[in-house]
């Protein structure tokens, strides 16, 4: 029994099938299995809800931006599912040098989230962050932030004994050090 369609939600220049895509990035960026589930939960949540960005060159549909979620919905139609023709905003460029500098322009991130703007932004439009995180990778954003505040992890012996240890202090009017 096949697993059900992709929905797609958004709408671009073209609509193109995945078969039809090339990855033009190769390794640029690695696709962690634990990303791998983050965007495979997002687009079973979302559908595709953001065009790929595509240079058509000799009749070949290059990504420009949308290869990690080509290697997730590849894997995902080993397993089953259907997925439509996929939107596709065309980006233009003179040749395969330009096309891969748009490549890491698109990669660009020219604005910084904190986590204090994280949690404005949350509270501003009602959502929670525990709701979202099997599905976002935020890189800007500590790990530990992502942690359930309510459950415990208790550290190793070795790491408690580092904790437990007196660090030295500096006074610092006379800058005697010592361990209080």
């Amino acid at each position: 029994m096949s697993k059900p369609t992709i929905n797609v939600r958004c709408e671009a220049a073209v609509n193109i099938n995945l078969a039809d895509l090339t990855q033009l990035q190769g390794d640029l960026k690695e696709l962690s299995e634990g990303n791998f589930n983050k965007l495979k939960t997002s687009i079973l949540k979302h559908g595709i809800t953001f065009p790929f960005f595509v240079w058509q060159n000799q009749s070949v549909n290059y990504i420009l931006d949308g290869t990690q979620r080509d290697r997730v919905l590849k894997r995902m139609i080993e397993e089953g599912y259907q997925v439509p023709p996929l939107p596709c905003a065309l980006i233009q460029a003179k040749d395969r040098k330009e096309a891969a500098e748009k490549i890491l322009l698109i990669s660009s991130q020219y604005g910084r989230m904190t986590e204090e703007s994280l949690n404005e932004f949350l509270a501003e439009n009602d959502l929670s962050f525990l709701e979202l995180s099997d599905e976002l990778k935020l890189p800007a954003i500590d790990e530990r932030y992502f942690a359930d505040p309510n459950s415990f992890t208790a550290t190793s012996e070795d790491e408690q004994g580092r904790l437990d240890q007196k660090n030295s202090v500096t006074c610092p009017e006379c800058g005697h050090e010592f361990v209080p």
